[in-house]
């Protein structure tokens, strides 16, 4: 062949490579946030914003529940020790494009695997399959955003993770693989059709039901631990039982989505080492949270929460051991109005409480951290004024 010709076949060689990878180029920009954009000739940032803004206005409200963190045995000794059940909760609205793909905007707070909170926020893209007639689907795309985590002192870490989901219209679980931590980490979403209630005036008889906008309400509770030093289990094979409590509190709504509620928490429980019990601990929270609420029905509302709170652990067994804690609170729940002043009201409260030093009795004591990990599960009614 001259070297004319290999020449021009070189040349077409890399057009076509070049051509390739433009429309690969071009097709990832198309899963971005401005590929949803009404207004594409904002330039690239200016799309990205106005797509993101459009799916947040337009898009379906999900509630997002973290299931569980798998850490794998190749990579994990001690992967008992780490926490497995990353209690939380997260928002996140979505819309299925013109061809059929997910997009979604969301924010989640949860329970890493030290116990410590970690937020993420971000965007995800998903080409969804259906699976023949059944109404299911698979869906595989890629998620990017930013998280912070107490073990990289709070800075943002950038997070671009693969994203696969399996579901239906409504309900749909999520798993990624996060390369860094090697985990596995799974969440799901229960997603509701409140486009038109986000956007019409209630009607009377719903506004009549939700006019009182003041309720005290009191709660039964579950509350489960997960006890913790921050690197893993507290040596000794200790242990903190998960006992019934109860709550009770006082919640204002500022306008039809946002509330502002305050609520105390109280529960006893025993420290444990392998064979028996060794004392006897109250533990207290006041949570100060700020929520959002969003309709599902006329007469349910659907909340997610976060704030502040103010945490005790007292000895009630042996010793005069008190400590306290200030930390973050993360809730998720419901508030179904029975009439104009009776509601039910359920919710799963998770507190980051961490104490110092707990004393087991005159002559030993827990040095270093002491996570109680405390995740409650409430159930409960409340009047409306």
């Amino acid at each position: 062949m001259s070297s004319f010709k290999k020449t021009a076949l070189a040349a077409s060689l890399s057009l076509l490579a070049l051509g390739a990878q433009a429309g690969i180029v071009d097709s990832f920009l198309e899963t971005l946030p401005g590929g949803a954009s009404p207004y594409p000739d904002a330039g690239f940032v200016g799309n990205q914003l106005n797509g993101m803004h459009d799916i947040i206005e337009r898009g379906r409200t999900g509630l997002l529940v973290p299931l569980y963190t798998n850490h794998p045995n190749w990579d994990y000794d001690n992967r008992y020790e780490e926490n497995a059940y990353p209690f939380g909760a997260g928002l996140s609205r979505g819309i299925i494009d013109e061809r059929g793909n997910e997009r979604l905007v969301y924010a989640m707070f949860f329970r890493d695997s030290h116990y410590e909170i970690e937020p993420i926020m971000g965007y995800a893209w998903l080409a969804r399959y259906p699976l023949a007639n059944t109404g299911l689907h698979l869906g595989a795309g890629y998620t990017a955003g930013l998280t912070f985590r107490q073990d990289y002192n709070w800075l943002p870490i950038p997070v671009p993770l693969p994203l696969l989901s399996l579901g239906n219209d409504w309900f749909d679980v999520y798993g990624t693989y996060i390369p860094g931590s090697n985990v596995f980490f799974f969440f799901s979403k229960i997603q509701f059709e409140d486009q038109a209630r986000r956007f019409a005036p209630w009607p009377e008889s719903v506004a009549s039901a939700w006019s009182n906008t003041t309720e005290i309400y009191a709660q039964g509770s579950w509350v489960k631990t997960d006890l913790s030093d921050g690197e893993g289990d507290v040596p000794g094979g200790f242990t903190l039982s998960s006992e019934a409590g109860y709550k009770f509190g006082i919640r204002h709504f500022l306008d039809r989505h946002w509330a502002l509620d305050l609520s105390y928490q109280r529960s006893e429980h025993d420290l444990n080492e392998p064979g028996h019990k060794v004392n006897e601990y109250r533990l207290t929270n006041t949570n100060l949270m700020l929520q959002y609420h969003f309709e599902v029905l006329d007469s349910m509302r659907v909340h997610l929460g976060a704030g502040a709170a103010y945490s005790e652990l007292k000895a009630t067994g042996e010793g005069s051991y008190k400590d306290h804690s200030i930390n973050p609170v993360v809730q998720t729940g419901f508030t179904w109005a029975v009439t104009d002043h009776l509601r039910v009201l359920g919710d799963m409260t998770v507190n980051f409480a961490h104490f110092h030093n707990v004393e087991i009795n005159d002559n030993r004591a827990l040095n270093g951290r002491f996570k109680p990990a405390n995740t409650s599960f409430n159930l409960g009614v409340g009047y409306a004024f």
